[in-house]
């Protein structure tokens, strides 16, 4: 939750608000009296603690009228009233969840500071709702009004809310571009019109990546006053204002003597900026521009850009094929799993075989100093691959951080550890993945690698195509 001393004043401002939770404070303006407030935004930030740990914020940009509150309650000026922030922050991802519980906050801090201080100090004597429950609130009022406030619990979720809507956004040939940048550690910068959109996208591309996580720099949404964290050397995945793209001109085109608008010809250099309409972006000698709209140039950029990062053209076209059967249905809820069973069965038809290789017993092995155990198990898995495209990829794929990581999540993962906590996407993500991993191995062994894509696929889709669909 937002701490005591920042309730006490009612309001975030630039002195006592983090510029994360107002990332375009610098061009905030005020809104006077006959000025339309467009509705409130919602967005999700993700903080990273120096252990690596994240919590997730949950942020909805509001505006209190100077008539709706006190005078010492508002933020306001002469000129007009400033939009505020309201951010509940929580180490557990769930987003359905706290934005329901934060719309009633905001509710609430319309009405009086003193009923939202009420409520919060309700709410944090509750236990977290889990398995299908419910957080229930109930309330009277001085004047004998009776409430009661029944939000429910989100339980495990496969999937990313409305991802479909941003593949759609981007394309499947872009969205596939991006994971691959994402697989092989490069630094990705995502670039949109609104904090909204842009938070949204960063979220869902990263969840797209289960059950496999992004173990580095994730911002959604980059402050105007932090620019300069874009000249990290180390991967990242950071959201950005489209306005502030024209400030990293000099990281992106590092020869000014070249003109091309053929990515085969661009050296990115680890650099991979993305416009969530017009896709790649192709360095210029005189500007940074999008690719583009025209489908068929950002497809093209997007695979030649697959290439250069080492993913065979035939993965990446297989699966912008099943993203595209994703979102033709439409977006929605079924997009969203469609998309998220698409991801589970592209990864395990890649990488199968790691079960049999002994990972968990290598990784545990090499904390003890046996690191010859951990290099007979990644080539054990490289070689398990009849498939040329396949051994290429997991040849480069298991000696990344981002496989690593996996592998030692799931070492680390014990029943007694995950009883203590409330399930997550990622928990979903590897049992699913587990399953269909169980479910394909006994018949791949001798297949090309799209037809164990296809296998995989199916087999994953199959029971909840029965069930729900």
């Amino acid at each position: 939750m937002v701490s005591d001393e920042h309730l006490d004043g009612g309001y975030s401002s630039q002195t006592d608000c983090p510029d994360l939770f107002i990332p375009d404070f610098t061009r905030a303006r005020t809104f006077i009296e006959s000025d339309r407030w467009p509705g409130d935004e919602e967005f999700t930030l993700t903080l990273t603690d120096e252990s690596g740990k994240r919590t997730f914020a949950y942020c909805i940009r509001h505006l209190i009228r100077q008539h709706e509150a006190n005078h010492d309650q508002a933020t306001c000026s002469k000129e007009g009233d400033l939009p505020e922030v309201f951010a509940i922050i929580s180490p557990i991802h769930a987003p359905l969840f706290y934005f329901a519980l934060a719309r009633e906050c905001v509710c609430y801090l319309h009405d009086s500071l003193e009923r939202l201080k009420n409520l919060l100090n309700v709410v944090y004597r509750c236990t977290f709702p889990t398995d299908g429950s419910s957080l229930h609130v109930f309330e009277k009022a001085k004047d004998g009004t009776k409430r009661n406030i029944v939000i429910r619990g989100q339980g495990p979720v496969l999937g990313q809310s409305d991802c479909s809507a941003v593949v759609q956004r981007m394309g499947p040939e872009v969205t596939v571009a991006v994971i691959g940048a994402l697989l092989a550690e490069q630094r990705v910068l995502i670039a949109g019109g609104s904090v909204q959109c842009i938070c949204h996208a960063v979220q869902s591309i990263a969840c797209l990546l289960h059950p496999f996580s992004w173990p580095y720099t994730l911002i959604p949404v980059l402050p105007d006053s932090l620019l300069e964290i874009v000249n990290s050397p180390t991967p990242y995945l950071i959201g950005l204002l489209r306005t502030n793209m024209y400030k990293l001109k000099p990281l992106v085109v590092k020869d000014k003597n070249r003109c091309t608008d053929d990515l085969n010809q661009v050296d990115f250099t680890d650099f991979i900026p993305v416009d969530l309409d017009g896709g790649i972006f192709v360095p210029q000698l005189t500007e940074l521009h999008a690719a583009n709209e025209n489908v068929d140039f950002k497809a093209k950029n997007a695979f030649a850009l697959c290439e250069k990062l080492l993913m065979p053209r035939k993965l990446a076209v297989n699966l912008a094929t099943k993203l595209k059967e994703a979102v033709a249905v439409g977006e929605g809820p079924r997009a969203d799993f469609l998309l998220q069973k698409a991801m589970l069965s592209w990864f395990a038809a890649l990488i199968w075989p790691y079960k049999g290789c002994g990972f968990c017993a290598a990784f545990i092995a090499e904390s003890n100093g046996d690191f010859e155990s951990i290099r007979i198990s990644k080539a054990q898995l490289v070689a398990s691959h009849t498939s040329k495209s396949a051994r290429r990829f997991t040849k480069w794929f298991v000696e990344t951080g981002i496989f690593r990581e996996w592998i030692r999540r799931k070492v680390a993962s014990t029943p007694e550890m995950v009883n203590t906590i409330p399930h997550i996407a990622e928990d979903m993500a590897n049992q699913k993945f587990d399953e269909c991993i169980i479910a394909i191995t006994p018949q791949v062994s001798q297949t090309r690698i799209a037809n164990i894509f296809t296998k995989a696929h199916n087999v994953i889709f199959r029971s909840h195509l029965l069930k729900k669909l």
